[in-house]
């Protein structure tokens, strides 16, 4: 080969003296530098998913494009065997690419030298290089891919602290604030109003956390001022409560410490809650209390939002709910509604006792000498980002297959160049890659979405053909307990423009909670 063929490509040179890998330690998402036939490119993204073989990966190359040839698609090789060093070693593999219908040979290349330098295709829990020789009867001669990326660590997909947890610093937990650090020309007034946010030991049910957090509303001068809780920082303008333009939570990418940074595209906010307004009273319309959650770009955001900061908002989840008739716990769960493609930088998290400024309903007990107001409170839990991770569609020339426990059979035998297939994720940030497993005789799909990196979780599904050889292959992974929603032949249903599943005659969302 020419010599210095790699030169243009700068990155760390890893070996294969490293401490022990496991397939667990090295498996996420990548970016760095790839090398097509000499070309460099930057910024470009690679996965290590787990494979279905013990002390395997599988490796995805996103969006492969080279010269005339253009975008061949994705690079899905299966089950590349690892040993402890995190070396990978796969040899004479092929794969049909549909976009020139041609079947190309794969090998994962070690102990490549070039302008001085041995190549090996090696990854850590943090660093990854991996050479590919591709070879295909339309290539003048095979083309080498070198990818020398780092784990994209350091990114955030979740609401911090979401079960309020850990330790309370002025009646504040790690990530959240409220009127014991507000700003504004008010803020001398509510600066002591840190009873209006305290832990409590009051927990939803079946959570591993021990603490959750308690809004209540308060009489000020009186007015009344609604309990109130941000990631970001309470702006106290005026004493009039229904006043948005002074009255407010922010997040300034400025304001350091008030801002909290999110690099997802999530499909729904979920949380827990217990409402208990001040008449306890359910029925009551005035008896809201409010959840609101804004992705913006990277410029200041205030909620209420006023026509100066509608450009900054992605996309919103809000919901006005009332109590249960029992005064308990009920789990939320809200969509996003998108109004812009643009990746967002940070999230606003506000919770507030009423959907209204001031608002909610009045009551008092004691004599008329010795009254006693009653507040209206909300405790919250376990607030989280779902980001929708299954496969809403595969089809086989246009034909939909069924599953069942994410495994889907044909009467045929095991082809991957006879037909087209396709797959469909749910979510609105996930991604799919069809792995052709030459090997077993059947075909893998992988749903990964944005938080894969830092959650770990994906979904796995699985076509099995006639002549398939699944005996020796891992069990799919399962990442969620089975639901009631998934015992049951399913039908999906579109109502104004949201996904449900039919089964039997309940209706579940997505997610598959129940809904009627």
């Amino acid at each position: 080969m020419k010599k210095g063929f790699f030169t243009l490509l700068a990155g760390v040179m890893m070996s294969a003296q490293m401490m022990a890998v496991t397939t667990q330690d090295v498996c996420g998402r990548f970016q760095g530098l790839l090398n097509i036939g000499g070309q460099t490119y930057q910024n470009k993204q690679v996965y290590l998913l787990p494979g279905t073989v013990d002390n395997t990966v599988t490796f995805v190359l996103p969006d492969f494009t080279f010269g005339s040839k253009g975008k061949l698609g994705n690079i899905v090789l299966p089950n590349i065997p690892m040993d402890a060093a995190g070396k990978l070693t796969l040899e004479n593999s092929t794969l049909y690419l549909d976009s020139i219908q041609e079947r190309a040979n794969i090998t994962v290349l070690n102990g490549l030298e070039d302008g001085g330098r041995v190549y090996n295709s090696i990854v850590t829990d943090n660093e990854a290089q991996v050479l590919l020789q591709i070879g295909a009867p339309s290539l003048p001669q095979p083309i080498l891919v070198l990818f020398q990326g780092t784990a994209t660590t350091g990114k955030n997909y979740v609401i911090e602290n979401g079960g309020f947890e850990g330790a309370w610093t002025n009646n504040e937990p790690a990530g959240w604030h409220s009127f014991g650090t507000a700003t504004g020309i008010m803020a001398d007034f509510v600066l002591d109003n840190t009873y209006q946010f305290v832990a409590s030991t009051d927990v939803r049910p079946s959570t591993s956390g021990s603490q959750s957090a308690l809004l209540s509303s308060n009489m000020l001068m009186g007015v009344k001022a609604n309990g109130n809780c941000t990631n970001g920082q309470i702006n106290a303008g005026s004493m009039t409560a229904d006043a948005p333009a002074d009255n407010y939570n922010f997040s300034d990418p400025t304001n350091a410490g008030y801002n909290t940074p999110l690099q997802g595209r999530p499909d729904s906010l979920v949380f827990w809650a217990k409402y208990v307004p001040a008449d306890k009273n359910p029925a009551n319309e005035v008896n809201r209390a409010r959840a609101s959650v804004v992705l913006t770009t990277d410029a200041r955001y205030q909620d209420p939002e006023t026509a100066n900061f509608g450009e900054a908002r992605i996309a919103k989840a809000e919901i006005n709910f009332a109590a249960t008739a029992e005064m308990g716990w009920q789990r939320l769960a809200v969509p996003f509604l998108y109004n812009s493609e643009d990746m967002p930088a940070y999230i606003l998290t506000t919770f507030t006792t009423n959907q209204v400024p001031g608002g909610g309903s009045s009551y008092s007990i004691g004599s008329s000498f010795n009254k006693v107001n009653v507040v209206d409170s909300v405790y919250l839990d376990d607030v989280e980002l779902v980001y929708n991770k299954e496969l809403s569609q595969f089809t086989k020339d246009g034909v939909g297959l069924e599953f069942l426990h994410r495994v889907a059979t044909l009467e045929s035998n095991y082809c991957d160049d006879c037909a087209k297939f396709a797959a469909v994720a749910d979510g609105r940030s996930a991604q799919t890659f069809i792995a052709f497993d030459a090997a077993h005789k059947c075909i893998y799909i992988y749903v990964i979405a944005d938080d894969y990196q830092q959650s770990g979780d994906y979904r796995l599904y699985r076509v099995e053909f006639a002549d398939s050889q699944v005996t020796d292959l891992n069990p799919l992974n399962q990442a969620v307990e089975m639901t009631e929603a998934d015992q049951l032949p399913s039908q999906k249903i579109l109502r104004n423009g949201t996904l449900y599943i039919r089964r039997g005659d309940a209706i579940f969302d997505i997610t598959g909670r129940k809904v009627r």
